[in-house]
């Protein structure tokens, strides 16, 4: 096939999207967003915000009976920022007809932070919303700290009654580890996020991001795309000959006629992190898609045009789209 009606487009500008919520792609791991190709244009880049706490929040007995305090803390609640002043007593609630009872410690959107009490039972159980077990949390609540209480008796809780380990008692912003798919839109974790809010649905995962507007390279021609190439070595031993082999990522590379080679757009936006996009027909769906940081080599030579060999500097091979 000829490449005589071929199309190579860069990102000449970005749609912003505000902090929204991301949607589960049902494994509670990844969340989409509905916008392929995330920006990593200066300024655009996204800003991911899972709720869950950030810095501080250390829950420790209260002075008096069935209470804790609540260290100052920083937060993410439903995209937004929070920062919340320690709270000196927050009540929880005993048992009354059984034994045990575990309360959540959480904290609304509004910076809040309140307990609510699971259901009572004559033991603890790891189940939510079992007799003994830990609340369900509402929906747009974060979860700071659990006190699990054994007596109904009411007096000052134990240091010992107090859990707060990361993503079992706590829900914490930075673990797990969320990882940004650019090109599709998506946010993954290192693993699957708890189920633990009404409805045994996960905590809230929000980002704000911006997606490229393609303008066309004029005149452009030569398109590579990255390719991951294959070698080989041999080593020789006494008894064999041993080979082993190594992948390596090419860049992606293309050329450019320019105007005057200082005021064209392309020679502007060097040293950009860029999406750009290549049909081998521009019309039809097939394309490559390329994200980099664009280099340039301009040349002027003397009777002839001027050109900018152009190298995009990628992180990992572009995607080859076929609809």
């Amino acid at each position: 096939m000829s490449t005589d009606n071929a199309l190579l487009e860069f990102e000449g500008g970005q749609n912003a999207f505000p902090m929204t919520a991301l949607s589960d792609s049902g494994d509670a791991q990844t969340f989409e967003s509905g916008e392929e190709l995330w920006s990593q244009a200066a300024g655009f880049a996204p800003v991911v915000r899972p709720d869950g706490v950030v810095t501080g929040a250390a829950c420790t007995p209260a002075a008096g009976s069935d209470a804790v305090a609540i260290a100052a803390f920083t937060a993410f609640v439903s995209g937004v920022e929070l920062a919340v002043a320690a709270q000196a007593s927050v009540s929880v609630t005993r048992a009354a007809s059984d034994t045990h009872i575990i309360n959540s410690i959480v904290c609304d959107s509004a910076g809040d932070v309140t307990a609510i009490a699971g259901s009572e039972g004559t033991g603890f159980s790891e189940t939510r919303a079992d007799a003994g077990g830990p609340p369900l949390i509402p929906v747009g609540s974060i979860e700071l700290s659990q006190v699990r209480l054994s007596s109904g008796s009411s007096g000052a809780v134990a240091a010992g009654e107090i859990f707060q380990l990361v993503n079992v008692h706590m829900e914490s912003a930075v673990f797990p580890i969320p990882t940004i798919d650019y090109v599709s839109g998506e946010v993954s974790f290192s693993s699957a996020l708890k189920k633990i809010h009404t409805g045994q649905v996960a905590k809230g995962v929000y980002a704000s991001f911006a997606t490229p507007e393609f303008i066309e390279a004029f005149d452009a021609y030569d398109f590579v795309p990255s390719e991951v190439g294959y070698s080989s070595s041999s080593k020789q031993t006494y008894t064999r000959v041993k080979n082993s082999r190594s992948q390596s990522l090419n860049n992606a590379t293309f050329s450019v006629d320019l105007t005057d080679g200082i005021s064209d757009t392309i020679a502007s936006v060097q040293g950009e992190n860029l999406y750009f996009r290549f049909y081998p027909d521009k019309n039809r769906p097939q394309h490559f898609i390329e994200q980099g940081v664009l280099s340039i080599a301009r040349t002027f030579p003397a009777g002839g045009d001027i050109v900018a060999s152009c190298t995009i500097n990628v992180d990992e091979k572009g995607k080859e789209v076929s609809l």
